[in-house]
């Protein structure tokens, strides 16, 4: 019992409490150095105190006791398993500031506004992807969509007669999954391939104006245009379009994305 100290004691010395220290005991991630066996009381080395104190530190970062118990068998790996958790604990920053962003822009929403106008649209020739997703794999299809139409171009020999675009047909669903048509203009009709075809979007009179900034704040200003087109005694003739002008090959920041947003009208 000489340098022992009761599980009372040793929760006070390495500020964990004793029901995390007979969590730990159960796992072997900390045993006691003796336990009475008449009592089953646990008692502890002082020397413990270092690895107790180890081990509070990686759950205050929030490493999970799997990978803490992984950790202590094999002290080799610490690296692996700190690279992996802070891999982790960063894909989590981006979330977190993701959701900032959308608090400020739910702060700034009242005082939104956009410059709706007017403009005929002439015909264009375009090669696009017509696909259902769920919007919360919106941004890998697009990329996946826009590599296969690019990559089409590329083997035809031929050049995109402007911006990419995508049109999006009909609301989303229940299970928020969504028919959308991603586009690349061309100067001349082409035949396509797999899931890339050829077809003239149709010309005519539509109401736009110009998002500045992400693409997943782009919510308000079909708001804005909806409005529009009801406070001016226009009904929306097709499914609207998104022109992205400037996006993630010209800029870094989202803030600096432009999108031209259409709604064909009658």
């Amino acid at each position: 019992m000489r340098n022992l100290v009761p599980i009372g004691r040793f929760s006070e010395i390495c500020r964990l409490s004793q029901k995390a220290l007979r969590l730990y005991d159960e796992m072997g991630l900390l045993r006691p150095a003796w336990v009475d066996p008449d009592s089953g009381y646990r008692y502890y080395a002082v020397a413990q105190a270092l690895e107790a104190e180890r081990i509070r530190l990686l759950r205050l970062l929030e490493v999970p006791l799997e990978e803490i118990s992984a950790l202590l068998r094999e002290p080799a790996d610490r690296r692996h398993v700190l690279d992996r958790h802070r891999r982790r604990l960063e894909s989590r920053i981006g979330e977190l500031h993701a959701l900032l962003a959308s608090l400020d822009r739910l702060e700034r929403e009242d005082a939104m506004t956009y410059d709706v106008k007017t403009k005929e649209v002439a015909p264009q020739q375009v090669i696009s992807i017509r696909l259902r997703t769920r919007l919360a794999d919106m941004a890998s299809e697009t990329g996946r969509a826009m590599g296969e139409l690019f990559g089409h171009l590329g083997r035809a020999g031929a050049a995109p007669a402007g911006p990419p675009l995508a049109l999006y047909h009909g609301a989303p669903t229940e299970d928020e999954q969504v028919e959308v048509e991603f586009c690349v203009p061309v100067s001349r009709p082409m035949s396509g391939a797999g899931r890339v075809s050829g077809r003239e979007l149709a010309g005519g009179l539509a109401a736009y104006t110009l998002h500045c900034g992400r693409y997943d704040a782009v919510g308000p200003v079909y708001a804005a245009l909806q409005k529009w087109i009801q406070d001016h005694g226009h009904a929306c003739a097709d499914a609207p379009r998104e022109i992205y002008l400037v996006g993630p090959q010209q800029a870094k920041d989202p803030a600096e994305y432009r999108t031209e947003v259409q709604w064909p009208i009658r």
